[in-house]
């Protein structure tokens, strides 16, 4: 068989009518991405493949670096078609990898392009490519070709939200709402810069922020200006749930050092961090939000590539620490003050998996069906058995039909194929218990258990506004 053919994941027959009946028909909800507003607004048109494709993707980066590519043909100055030649080069060394698999149905997908890439075949592929991206291939037309019917960008809390009220306003097929992400004053790493950021802050929320008090004002004010956006989800990149606990007193007091530049340690700053997040909720439950954790990463690894570079550029890794006792001292402290409520927990270390699982469903409630969601494989998990491994976890530790399904995590509008990845092996994974008896094989039975994980739950779940 052809690689990457029509029934690739798909080993039974059930699987095939599952995906091709039902699954690869339904439109994409993408409520975490990266991807940049103004470029949808703009709906932007791609010079070449680089740009498209290797511009931004530190996926394709660290698989380049691993493989023996000079950062000349990655971030450095090299020539767009010279990064795409590099990169063609080493593709025939990542059988398997998950890069492999996605730059090949991206080709098949948007191009129509059925060859393997490679060294030789680099410089007819680039120029085919760029042929389409120069004629007929924009943001928006990708958008509607992979049927994304919404999606979410990520956003600062600082963010006046302009591009998100022009794009309201525009034609744009696809609805694009923002996401509250204010890592910048939980986030340890970003003391250093807290003031920049809190002076930015005074000016997008019109409150002077000398004192605690001022900084929780100023989120809730863009809380709520967020929400008039059509946000429903705040989103928080985590080393780990932040666990310390002080009196009022104590956080003015902390926050006080902070802005005097006072040499303050990670554990000095988590009492702050978690009376942050634990308000965020509290606001998230008023207005019907989700709130997604996004636990694991160690960043910048190789300081000295990541200090030349500079962030998401590569070089964060699966942190090896604990996460379940902290994630659950968190989330009962959420419980017994009124303010938890739906939350998508995704975790990066496989190493803690099913303890992570494990213990959201103490916590599980009438509020929302799946209220506590484990999330999908993310990060260094998407991947064949990062995937399978998430389902087979969660159908084994809670009710895989209340999951809200995939999200892309990418700054890339062709990377709509990961959702087909997702589909195909959820379909495979199905089909499979189907056939060994497993669960029942009642065949519109499992097409409705298959819509619902890729369609209706994150249509349901998420509260998305009515429409105007």
């Amino acid at each position: 068989m052809s690689y990457l053919h029509d029934d690739v994941f798909l080993d039974s027959d059930i699987a095939k009518r599952l995906y091709h009946e039902t699954a690869k028909q339904l439109p994409i909800i993408d409520f975490h991405t990266h991807l940049p507003q103004r470029e949808i607004l703009d709906d932007h048109r791609f010079e070449n493949l680089w740009e498209l494709w290797l511009k931004h993707d530190h996926y394709k980066w660290r698989l380049m670096r691993g493989c023996g590519v000079d950062e000349h043909f990655i971030t450095g100055d090299a020539s767009p078609w010279e990064k795409f030649e590099a990169f063609a080069s080493i593709l025939p060394l990542a059988l398997g990898n998950p890069v492999h698999h996605w730059a090949h149905l991206e080709l098949q997908r948007v191009f129509g392009i059925q060859e393997i890439l490679n060294a030789a075949n680099a410089k007819p592929i680039w120029d085919a490519a760029n042929a389409q991206l120069q004629s007929s291939i924009s943001v928006r037309t990708l958008l509607q070709e992979f049927n994304v019917e919404l999606l979410c960008t990520t956003d600062d809390p600082c963010d006046d939200l302009a591009l998100h009220s022009d794009l309201a306003k525009s034609d744009a097929a696809t609805k694009v709402y923002p996401t509250f992400r204010p890592d910048s004053c939980t986030n340890f790493s970003g003391i250093g810069k807290l003031q920049c950021w809190l002076d930015a802050l005074s000016q997008s929320s019109g409150i002077q922020i000398s004192h605690y008090k001022h900084l929780l004002d100023a989120l809730k004010q863009r809380h709520d200006h967020f929400h008039m956006a059509g946000c429903r989800l705040s989103d928080h990149g985590l080393a780990h749930m932040p666990n310390g606990e002080a009196t009022q007193d104590q956080l003015e007091q902390l926050f006080s050092s902070a802005l005097e530049g006072a040499p303050l340690t990670q554990e000095d700053w988590e009492p702050i961090a978690f009376d942050i997040l634990k308000h965020i909720a509290g606001w998230n439950k008023n207005r019907g939000w989700t709130m997604q954790l996004h636990l694991g990463p160690q960043r910048g690894v190789n300081q000295a590539m990541a200090e030349q570079i500079g962030p998401d550029s590569g070089f964060d890794t699966m942190g090896s620490w604990p996460q379940t006792a902290r994630l659950i001292e968190a989330l009962n402290r959420f419980n017994k003050t009124g303010v938890l409520s739906k939350t998508i927990v995704y975790n990066l270390n496989p190493n803690e998996s099913e303890a992570l699982c494990c213990a959201l469903q103490n916590f599980q409630n009438s509020d929302a069906r799946g209220l506590i969601q484990y999330g999908p494989a993310w990060w260094h998990l998407d991947h064949v058995r990062g995937i399978r491994e998430q389902l087979d976890i969660l159908s084994s530790l809670s009710a895989l039909g209340t999951s809200v399904g995939m999200l892309t995590d990418s700054r890339s509008f062709t990377s709509y194929v990961r959702h087909e990845y997702f589909r195909r092996l959820l379909c495979q994974f199905v089909g499979n218990a189907a056939n060994a008896g497993e669960i029942p094989n009642d065949i519109e039975s499992l097409k409705s258990f298959i819509a619902d994980i890729c369609y209706h739950n994150p249509s349901q779940y998420f509260g998305w506004p009515s429409p105007s």
